[in-house]
């Protein structure tokens, strides 16, 4: 006979035997889940600056080695997704040696999307992919990470070399499961380069320009930590050396020769056929322009210049804001890119790289400018009879200024903008800010992962400045690394931004 008792435990022990099991799941499911997310170290910041960067980028096509730290994908990752987006979705997708995977932006970090080895190139460390609805944008994010990785370059050992492929695209759609058709794949690798650069390539041959310079003061990950776009300016013109930096920034030649000894670019091009020859305008107060990078009559790629030609006198910058309601109507000159054909996605790609060098290049020199893009077939056609622009599809319009500090609105004047300086270096940071009339606002601390640190309400105020003093810590009381640090001020639908570096 068995005792009573036993019936009455029996449950019992069924019940505590079944919470372990759920427990043990549970906790095997977490760890699983775990070993599916890697984080990813914060961005560093380099020493060299974006045009020294610019200067000394070129692709590299084979010869790679599979031996690049996390610190490379970390800030390339971070870099790419820091610009504009032209589209409803974007996604990156990585594939080292182990897995591929999907980056997590939000926590900086790479989650497993396909386990196994599904590289293009066997020798690479890293192919990042991106997914998004346009190549204009794809473009924009590529040329991030090019510049990113150029950044690590060194003089006393072998770099970062990359390239942007078409066949390494080409297999990715087939072979990384994407939800969204991959339109460019970077393969990052360690290689031989010829470093970092000084030279100047791009001299006018009829002085039209001014040597532009391949040195500055701002490094790509500061750029890129404060990188905005503003649609209003000042109706100060722009000087000659910062029309002819901009200009080079966005498609000047370079010192180095692609594999066909065709003039390298400031940007990559698809087997180096530099597809934007000739296909570059500028509307200015005085004059439509065409820009040319090689020398008379402007198509032989092995050959240098910096020059810009006349296409149509007179301002014609009215029919070209007209052109199109998006275009910034304030702006004192427009950069219009243009490609010969709409439906090849190379070229589109181009005209994404050169048109994140010229918001890059702005910021640089303390302008602003705006991405008009994707251009409409109709704002197209428009866009060239406004210009006279012969033969040529516009595909993005960038305007280029210095920002506006101000306008009149109903009966009253007032400044809505708002303004930021972060200074003291050390602990306790003096923070002071203006508002132009009595808002309530907040200011946020961001790494330059683009991490909120901290956050401060600032209740409504007197218009005119205002001063605290922070401890460089978090709300809770933790410090927070050294390093930099972008400052973000909100109040009255106006925003400024300021880069600082804290060290404790």
């Amino acid at each position: 006979m068995v005792p009573l008792d036993t019936f009455r435990f029996r449950p019992t022990l069924w019940i505590v035997k079944r919470g372990v099991g759920i427990v043990l799941a549970f906790l095997a499911l977490a760890a699983y889940l775990q070993a599916q997310v890697e984080s990813l170290p914060a961005p560093v910041v380099h020493a060299n600056s974006f045009e020294i960067l610019s200067n000394s980028r070129y692709s590299v096509h084979s010869g790679f080695t599979s031996s690049l730290p996390r610190q490379v994908v970390s800030n390339v990752l971070w870099a790419m997704n820091r610009v504009p987006h032209l589209g409803s979705y974007r996604e990156f997708y990585v594939a080292t040696p182990t897995n591929v995977y999907r980056y997590d932006s939000a926590a900086h970090a790479l989650v497993v999307h396909l386990s196994g080895d599904h590289r293009y190139n066997s020798g690479s460390s890293y192919e990042v992919g991106i997914a998004c609805e346009r190549h204009e944008e794809a473009g924009f994010a590529i040329q991030a990470g090019l510049l990113a990785g150029t950044a690590f370059w060194s003089p006393d050992s072998a770099n970062v070399a990359t390239c942007p492929m078409e066949y390494a695209t080409n297999w990715a759609n087939s072979h990384w499961n994407p939800a969204e058709p991959i339109r460019m794949v970077d393969v990052i690798g360690r290689g031989t380069t010829t470093g970092l650069t000084t030279v100047i390539q791009a001299r006018s041959s009829d002085s039209t320009l001014p040597w532009p310079r391949v040195t500055g003061t701002d490094t790509l990950e500061v750029l890129l930590a404060g990188l905005q776009q503003d649609s209003v300016f000042s109706a100060d013109n722009l000087s000659r050396d910062e029309i002819s930096q901009v200009l080079w920034a966005g498609y000047g030649v370079t010192p180095h020769l692609a594999y066909n000894n065709n003039r390298g670019t400031t940007i990559p091009s698809a087997a180096a056929m530099y597809y934007l020859t000739q296909q570059i305008f500028v509307a200015a107060d005085t004059a439509v322009f065409r820009y040319n990078n090689r020398l008379p009559p402007g198509t032989g790629l092995r050959t240098s210049d910096h020059r810009i030609e006349l296409v149509m006198s007179g301002d014609r910058r009215p029919q070209l804001r007209a052109a199109s309601s998006r275009i910034p109507s304030t702006a004192p000159v427009y950069i219009v890119v243009c490609v010969t054909d709409t439906i090849r996605y190379r070229d589109k790609q181009e005209a994404g790289y050169a048109g994140l060098q010229y918001l890059l290049q702005a910021a640089s020199l303390g302008l602003r400018g705006f991405l008009t893009a994707p251009i409409t077939p109709a704002e197209g056609s428009a866009i060239r009879t406004a210009l006279g622009i012969p033969g040529a599809l516009p595909v993005i319009v960038f305007a280029c200024g210095t920002p506006a500090t101000g306008f009149q609105e109903a009966e009253r004047r007032f400044d809505p903008s708002v303004r930021l300086a972060v200074s003291g270096g050390r602990p306790p940071m003096h923070i002071q800010y203006s508002l132009g009339w009595s808002p309530a606002g907040r200011l946020v601390i961001y790494d330059l992962a683009g991490r909120p640190v901290r956050e401060f309400g600032l209740s409504p105020q007197t218009s005119g400045p205002h001063r605290f003093d922070w401890n460089g810590a978090t709300e809770s009381g933790r410090l927070i690394p050294s390093g930099v640090y972008v400052g973000r001020l909100e109040a009255a639908g106006s925003t400024a931004s300021v880069r600082f570096v804290l060290s404790h």
